[in-house]
């Protein structure tokens, strides 16, 4: 909240370095006099305005600019990812190939704990920082991850000697394997978060190609010296990839490591405030979105789960313009007092006519690409589509309460989701199979909008035309 001096703040004999400082904390509402006469400028001259003005309209053309960057280096990875799992389902079993995909599902899940809040306030205090102590907290948070990912491997390494007595697949041998490159599967999930706060998303976009690239190249080579592709070879070079890609960005983040001591015990410092409610509730909300592959290999067969992780590779690519539209704007939304609500219409506007066309070129694209032993995978992209939709979104409120350090209301939108991905996938999986999960998610993101819609509503005004 702000502090009484500031409230009754009327532009004389206050330091406007001290009220910078408070406004990149986040202190300072955008309706109070004090943030009129930073927006001003600190003479309070009308020039001072228009220079204002003049940087709003470059931050909503790097605002675009960011968005479509986003939502291309997204398409090119998903091309090459196209590339890369053709390769794979043409080249392992169905059965292989199924439980490659819970292999890399498994890890993906185990790392949503390994944050633990720390690097999500990053993000927030870049997006409201200067370009110098952006470095310094680009830096401090790539420390910070360093004991995270050395944690993260070792528990992996532990785990996949229970997995296969888990679940009915074959993945314990591969994860022991890839449990040291590894390492860069936290990094991943908080990439985003960090590179959108310093005002680079390009550096997540190019990592993401990267990884693709990386993955289609290191299969190629294989393929040609070393011949036959298993499940464990797959799974390493997967995560050997992403390990490197993950290199070259946090080094494209420009970090620097001057300031340590003091952005380290901010992070720690915000992310006891608000930062490890976010991670329980993105724990609770992606934790258990991502579970639908664990309880398909629990309850179904390594095919089945293939089909389904196939689909969903399929129709999250319909999903990523509206993504990186959100993405793109977070810096932004730090600064806004509320949700425009042209942000939300064109979500929708983009992302509906994206699930359509998704729905429609499933089967040839199966059929061309991966063979028609997966054919049965494009009967499950209808309803993974309308998730896809459903979470753009949702992604435009989960965003904005990020970016405003939210982390009360993003816990209990967590949990809504939690508690109804539990309710659907129990429901409907056991009965149905992939078909019971691909519905259940679509109905658990759609009780997720509506909790975030409402969450927002109780702490903010209404939408901004």
């Amino acid at each position: 909240m702000l502090s009484p001096r500031y409230s009754s703040f009327s532009g004389y004999g206050v330091d406007p370095k001290r009220l910078r400082h408070h406004w990149r904390q986040g202190c300072i509402p955008r309706d109070s006099p004090a943030f009129r006469f930073l927006w001003i400028g600190d003479t309070g001259t009308p020039g001072g305005r228009a220079q204002s003005e003049g940087d709003i309209n470059v931050l909503r053309s790097r605002t675009a600019q960011q968005a479509a960057g986003f939502a291309l280096g997204s398409l090119l990875a998903n091309a090459l990812a196209v590339i890369a799992t053709a390769m794979l389902t043409r080249n392992l079993a169905t059965a292989e190939f199924g439980s490659y995909s819970f292999a890399v599902s498994f890890l993906f899940f185990v790392a949503l704990f390994f944050e633990f809040g720390l690097l999500f306030p990053a993000g927030r205090l870049a997006a409201v920082a200067d370009m110098r102590d952006r470095r310094d907290i680009a830096g401090s948070a790539l420390l910070v991850y360093l004991p995270v990912g050395a944690a993260f491997s070792a528990t992996i390494f532990g785990l996949s000697f229970w997995v296969d007595g888990w679940f009915h697949v074959g993945a314990g041998d591969a994860l022991r394997l890839a449990a040291v490159p590894a390492f860069a599967v936290p990094f991943s999930l908080v990439l985003q978060q960090l590179a959108q706060g310093v005002d680079r998303l390009h550096v997540a976009s190019f990592a993401t190609v990267l990884t693709q690239f990386l993955l289609v190249a290191l299969l190629a080579v294989w393929l040609r010296v070393g011949g036959d592709l298993d499940t464990s070879t797959a799974v390493v070079l997967r995560c050997l990839a992403l390990l490197v890609a993950s290199a070259c960005a946090a080094l494209w983040l420009r970090p620097l490591f001057a300031a340590v001591g003091r952005w380290g015990r901010e992070l720690t410092r915000q992310a006891r405030e608000w930062g490890f409610q976010l991670f329980v509730g993105r724990v609770l909300s992606v934790g258990t979105y991502n579970m639908d592959v664990l309880m398909l290999g629990l309850w179904t067969d390594s095919r089945s789960v293939g089909l389904y992780v196939l689909a969903g590779s399929l129709a999250t690519a319909s999903g990523l313009p509206v993504i990186g539209m959100a993405a793109a704007l977070f810096a932004r939304m730090a600064r806004e007092a509320s949700i425009a609500r042209r942000w939300l219409v064109g979500a929708s506007a983009i992302g509906a006519p994206c699930a359509l066309l998704a729905w429609l070129l499933a089967e040839p694209v199966i059929r061309i690409f991966f063979s028609a032993r997966y054919v049965d995978a494009a009967d499950l992209v209808l309803p993974l589509a309308l998730a896809q939709l459903v979470r753009g979104v949702t992604g435009i409120f989960n965003a904005f309460l990020s970016a405003h350090g939210r982390g009360i209301e993003l816990r209990n939108a967590g949990i809504v989701l939690a508690l109804s991905n539990l309710v659907f996938n129990f429901a409907l999986i056991p009965p149905f199979g992939a078909h019971g999960a691909a519905w259940a998610s679509l109905l658990a993101l759609v009780a997720n909008l509506i909790a975030h819609a409402v969450f927002y509503q109780r702490s903010y005004p209404l939408l901004e035309n």
